[in-house]
């Protein structure tokens, strides 16, 4: 048991530090080189290889070897964002020159949250969905994210009836992920759902693996039954809370022994 205690603890070690290294890398590149879409390229692969690494450190376990086609893959899609392009076209060479992928990755949320502030522009709701699941895989999603996600899908959905084979009329939901949305319209209805009491209760609480996993699964659909998961989290947290009931003084001592005293 020591021993695979052991191995597991040397593979985590050497994989946190295989992840800093081309980290590491990645900003002494983008730091020398002269070519802007170089610099970005190398900028995003950081950040990418970053947020791989936060989210293992979040299931609790860091490989040894990195993924460097899911490096690339979450790369592309933070250079497809509007808030790294932005973020590159005025403050790419000085965060380059900084070095510090924790600056880079905190000036990307502030300017991301810059632009969502002063109002959505007009998308696709997959384009919509996309750039938010870009966000999540770098692990740079924000609350403001996860109810942009959610308010895409509400914009895109209709609900409606349809016969059951059984021949039961049930409700069912369409989603047409190509209709374009209106960027008022979606920064209304994210405003509404980022002042739910439900929807702030489960960003306070419930685990990033738990808001990774739904937001990438089904283009984040499962995000919209979040006041579902609030009550769920709150049952949780009440039966935490409820006093352990207190042990009868008749049950007999073998009983009692058996249950919690291992001394006997």
């Amino acid at each position: 048991m020591a021993g695979n205690t052991d191995y597991r603890k040397t593979v985590e070690r050497l994989g946190v530090e295989g992840h800093r290294d081309y980290i590491r890398a990645q900003m002494a590149r983008a730091r020398e080189t002269a070519d802007a879409a170089r610099r970005s390229q190398c900028l995003a692969n950081a950040i990418a290889a970053n947020g791989m690494l936060l989210r293992a450190m979040d299931v609790g376990f860091v490989t040894g070897e990195l993924n460097y086609q899911a490096i690339a893959e979450i790369s592309q899609g933070i250079q497809s964002t509007p808030a790294f392009r932005s973020l590159m076209e005025d403050s790419g060479e000085r965060l380059a020159q900084s070095g510090s992928v924790d600056a880079l990755v905190r000036d990307l949320k502030e300017r991301d949250r810059a632009l969502s502030e002063g109002g959505l522009s007009d998308y696709k709701a997959a384009e919509v969905i996309r750039g938010v699941q870009a966000k999540v895989r770098a692990h740079t999603a924000q609350p403001r994210d996860y109810a942009i996600l959610v308010a895409a899908h509400r914009l895109s959905s209709r609900k409606g009836k349809t016969v059951a084979p059984d021949g039961r009329t049930v409700e069912v939901v369409r989603r047409d992920l190509n209709r374009r949305l209106d960027g008022g319209l979606l920064s209304e209805e994210t405003y509404r759902v980022l002042t739910d009491p439900d929807f702030r209760y489960v960003m306070e609480n419930e685990k990033p693996e738990g808001l990774y996993f739904n937001a990438l699964r089904v283009d984040g659909a499962a995000l919209e039954q979040y006041p579902r998961r609030a009550a769920q989290l709150r049952a949780r947290e009440a039966e935490r809370a409820r006093p352990a009931p207190e042990q009868s003084a008749e049950e007999p001592a073998a009983a009692r022994t058996a249950e919690g005293d291992l001394t006997m």
